[in-house]
């Protein structure tokens, strides 16, 4: 049986998770082939010695960054992809899972093999979605995280907001008209939602019952009934795997280490999605702690580092370096929220959209991190929160808490005992 596994190279944390589970199913003997479209980290096959296989049409840098905008919302109410481009993506992902005999497909938001996999009617298995799963909507964990600055926001009722939000994953058909014009093509049923494109016929949920707070039963018995199920047209199956997050770029080095080695608070910054003004109003913010403060800055650059106490870098291990860290500052996505439980480091999370939301505020449930409102930011106000986690155990006993859960399930070996099955 030949498993490929299909990462949106756009993504760090899609890529290193098809990395580990790609892996993780060599080394059990499996017949495992990696395929992209590319993108800024397709380099990291290369760095981890895997043969890949490129499949048309390539995402230049350009493209993926352009992606992963349209994904957080700074694009507006866009689609993800023309049905032209579209239509090429799958048109070749197909052919190639012919070619190759393809028995199942693995995918970390490639979204296109939503339709390629099931045209071909191959089993499709996600690991994409984390957490963000229908019993969350159903529940109503979703928060608000992104209101503007607008004052009707500031009068309309917080728990209307969270009705809205919730429904808004399942009832939305934001962003479904390019693929429901291609899924016709292939003779692939229509998604309903945006949240059904991204689901395949088993979402790997990359969490454990003791942080998300949904039970093992309730999640792998899950399906739509009742008032929802009208809202899904395709089936799916979830279950429980683990943890996944990079590994990745060896060890800290020399500079890294130095300079962490202090008395000094530790704080980490991990800023490197979305807007360049987020990033310079948090290194405003926290630029005079008597601190030893580590910046990492891919896409935005700061515009003033001059302070002794900083110190900028474009890549490091993060899974390395946040087990030194006091504090960590980052967006929330699962990849760096899982590195800082692993690591028991203590967060303050800017979320850029409702996923990277449900994971801040799932730390911030467990009285081990603090969510900060991207729209609100102000320097002051980020300061004030990590000046309130350095002044008070119980963040980072909490976050100690968490880590004793996650570190109960091997989530690639589990992730890769499912796909297996």
């Amino acid at each position: 049986m030949k498993i490929c596994t299909f990462p949106n190279c756009a993504y760090l944390s899609e890529t290193s998770r098809m990395i580990e589970l790609y892996k993780e199913m060599k080394s059990r003997g499996e017949e495992v082939v990696m395929a992209t479209h590319g993108g800024p980290y397709e380099w990291l096959f290369k760095e981890e010695g895997i043969e890949y296989n490129l499949v048309t049409p390539h995402f230049s840098n350009e493209r993926a960054r352009d992606f992963v905008l349209t994904n957080t919302g700074e694009k507006g109410l866009a689609e993800f992809y023309t049905v032209e481009e579209l239509d090429e993506h799958v048109g070749s992902e197909i052919q190639f899972f012919k070619e190759q005999n393809i028995k199942k497909i693995v995918t970390g938001f490639t979204l296109s093999c939503a339709i390629s996999a099931r045209a071909l009617k191959i089993p499709y298995y996600v690991t994409h979605l984390g957490s963000f799963v229908p019993p969350v909507f159903e529940k109503k964990m979703l928060v608000p995280t992104l209101v503007t600055n607008f004052k009707i926001f500031k009068v309309i009722p917080r728990s209307w907001l969270v009705n809205l939000v919730n429904g808004l994953m399942y009832k939305s058909k934001m962003a479904t008209k390019s693929f429901n014009k291609v899924a016709v093509k292939y003779g692939v049923e229509p998604f309903m939602s945006m949240e059904e494109i991204m689901m395949g016929d088993v979402i790997v949920v990359t969490d454990v019952p003791e942080i998300l707070t949904i039970s093992k039963e309730e999640i792998e018995n899950w399906k739509p009934e009742g008032k929802y199920k009208k809202y899904y047209n395709h089936p799916v199956k979830l279950r429980y795997g683990g943890a996944i997050f990079a590994k990745l770029f060896g060890d800290a080095s020399d500079e890294i280490l130095n300079f962490l080695d202090t008395d000094k608070t530790k704080i980490y910054v991990a800023l490197t999605s979305g807007q360049s003004a987020v990033i310079e109003r948090v290194y405003e913010g926290i630029k005079d702690l008597d601190a030893k403060i580590v910046i990492l800055s891919t896409v935005h650059k700061i515009k003033e580092t001059s302070h002794d106490n900083i110190l900028v870098v474009d890549h490091l291990p993060s899974h390395k370096v946040m087990p030194l860290m006091d504090v960590a500052i980052i967006h929330g996505g699962q990849g760096s929220v899982q590195t800082a439980i692993d690591a028991g480091t203590p967060i303050v999370g800017i979320p850029l959209h409702v996923e990277q939301g449900l994971n801040v505020a799932n730390v911030e449930k467990h009285g081990a991190g603090i969510m900060q409102i991207k729209h609100d930011i102000d320097p002051e106000e980020v300061r004030e929160k990590v000046e309130r986690i350095l002044g008070d155990i119980s963040y980072k006993e909490n976050m100690k808490k968490l880590s004793i859960y996650q570190k109960q399930v091997d989530g690639v070996v589990k992730a890769v005992d499912i796909i297996l099955e």
